[in-house]
């Protein structure tokens, strides 16, 4: 069975034709006796990684249990898209993580997986995250493929258009850009702001933790970025009002340094499409879900200054599984190449 995997820095999420899964990308240490800590999170069925005599509870469940405990400490395995360098426990978190959505691989099956495009704006590399989450994949007996995060997203988003336009993941830790021409990259890249950027900025300008700004955005129901909306539902000079205004304004500026960026990229390409038509420019990831997202999208874009006439805006169906799609598909066509390989040998 073909599978894809997304691998966020917030969430990895995994794509076969039958389901979707998904298990937040954080880790926590839980202090006190290890063998006693083990015992209590096995009689709960709480998954957890044993490194170096800490026990540290992976996934969902950690991210539920800092809620709780609001002094303990939330931990990352991947910053900025990719491993987190910090954090010297995070390769065997990504492995359980990995694990559990995936299982071992029954036969002969494909994972095709997917890393950032080369980010313009920071001097990391992409290489070893790539062989790392390679090798972890491999050990649960797939035949592993890698493919860019913003291509993936291509393919699930431009499938109605040739494969012809853009496509823009918003992630927590990077947004990815791919320019496509009937399923050709010609153009990609990623810069390291997303999700977590727009958390940080709101959460220093308005004097508040990082973890009250995620709350507000993950368990408001009334979080809606349209101007409106802001000045209808909340209270002026209240909190939460001025925290959802400075998230909308972060927004903006992410929306505008990406189309920048893009334009930038464009001008400085040697070689680039020449487009017979307006394309449209499609947008998926986590960081895209927010309601009210789209009109930022329009008010930061100008037509007279992008070096492309663009035909429409669009948010991808289920934009935060959009990519793990589209890694599913890519898994599936490779299945059925090999597959009409092996019968054209017999």
């Amino acid at each position: 069975m073909a599978k894809g995997l997304d691998c966020g820095t917030s969430y990895y999420i995994t794509a076969t034709e039958d389901s979707i899964k998904k298990q937040r990308n954080v880790f926590l240490t839980v202090d006190g006796d290890a063998n006693q800590v083990k015992r209590m999170l096995k009689r709960q069925r709480i998954p957890f990684v044993e490194k170096g005599g800490k026990v540290h509870i992976v996934g969902q469940h950690a991210f539920n249990y800092a809620q709780i405990f609001s002094t303990t400490e939330l931990k990352r395995p991947m910053s900025s898209g990719l491993l987190n360098p910090k954090e010297k426990d995070a390769l065997p978190v990504l492995n359980a993580i990995i694990g559990e959505l995936l299982g071992k691989s029954k036969g002969k099956e494909t994972c095709v997986y997917c890393i950032p495009a080369k980010p313009i704006d920071q001097t990391r590399e992409v290489s070893y995250h790539e062989d790392v989450l390679k090798q972890i994949i491999e050990t649960y007996g797939y035949d592993v493929k890698v493919i860019e995060e913003s291509v993936a997203l291509a393919y699930e988003g431009l499938v109605d258009n040739d494969l012809t336009g853009i496509a823009i993941s918003m992630g927590a830790g990077m947004c990815n850009v791919c320019v496509m021409y009937q399923g050709m990259s010609a153009l990609s890249f990623s810069v390291a702001r997303g999700g977590d950027w727009i958390d940080e900025c709101v959460a220093n300008d308005c004097g508040v933790t990082k973890a009250k700004v995620i709350s507000i955005k993950e368990s408001s129901k009334n979080l809606d970025l349209t101007k409106s909306a802001i000045n209808d539902i909340y209270n002026e000079g209240s909190d939460e009002y001025n925290i959802i205004n400075a998230i909308r304004s972060y927004y903006g500026a992410l929306v505008n340094y990406l189309l920048t960026n893009l334009t930038n990229q464009f001008n400085n390409a040697e070689s680039v499409p020449n487009f017979p038509n307006a394309i449209p420019i499609v947008f998926g990831g986590g960081t895209s879900l927010v309601k009210g997202f789209m009109e930022v999208v329009g008010e930061q874009f100008n037509q007279d200054e992008f070096p492309i006439e663009v035909e429409k805006f669009t948010l991808v169906e289920d934009a935060h599984t959009a990519v793990a799609r589209g890694c599913l598909s890519e898994a599936q066509l490779i299945e059925e190449e090999e597959g009409e390989g092996n019968e054209e040998s017999t």
